[in-house]
């Protein structure tokens, strides 16, 4: 039985490409700079210049952009494309509250509010839940649509 196994290291082939190729760098940059009309060595250079520049290390930078301050959230609704309900505030766009989902329901689209029984990990406050409370678990078809819960919600909860 034959065991054949690759080498470690560079082929010896690989060895006299890469040295020939180191001794006759010189004139392959000559050739390079007459085909592309002196463009190779000025964008070498170009790249040689932004190594030798400083590099931020360990500097801290602060974005003082004037943000909108704003002691007292306005929050809007929002049903997200993926079907999740939340409270969001206009000025931050920070999430307020996060209401419940839009799942699917033995072929039903039902509005899910997000309490510990549904398996959410962060319940609704109480008196939040207690505003939207009837409209849990409503299915979503024809005659009631994502239009309608929405108007619900908004009016339910005085941000219309």
């Amino acid at each position: 039985m034959d065991i054949i196994s690759k080498r470690s290291g560079p082929r010896e082939e690989d060895k006299r490409a890469k040295a020939h190729v180191q001794q006759n760098w010189g004139t392959i940059e000559k050739l390079a700079d007459q085909i592309s009309g002196g463009s190779y060595s000025a964008n070498k250079a170009r790249v040689n210049a932004k190594k030798d520049q400083p590099q931020a290390k360990g500097l801290i930078f602060v974005d003082q952009a004037a943000r909108p301050s704003v002691d007292v959230p306005d929050p809007y609704l929002r049903i997200s494309p993926n079907g999740r309900v939340v409270l969001v505030d206009k000025n931050s766009g920070i999430q307020l509250h996060f209401l419940g989902v839009l799942k699917r329901q033995n072929g039903v689209v039902c509005f899910q509010i997000a309490t510990k029984e549904n398996g959410f990990i962060t319940p609704l406050d109480s008196d939040i839940e207690a505003l939207i409370l009837e409209l849990a678990d409503k299915p979503l078809d024809r005659s009631y649509t994502e239009d309608h819960l929405f108007r619900d919600l908004q009016g339910r909860l005085s941000l219309a």
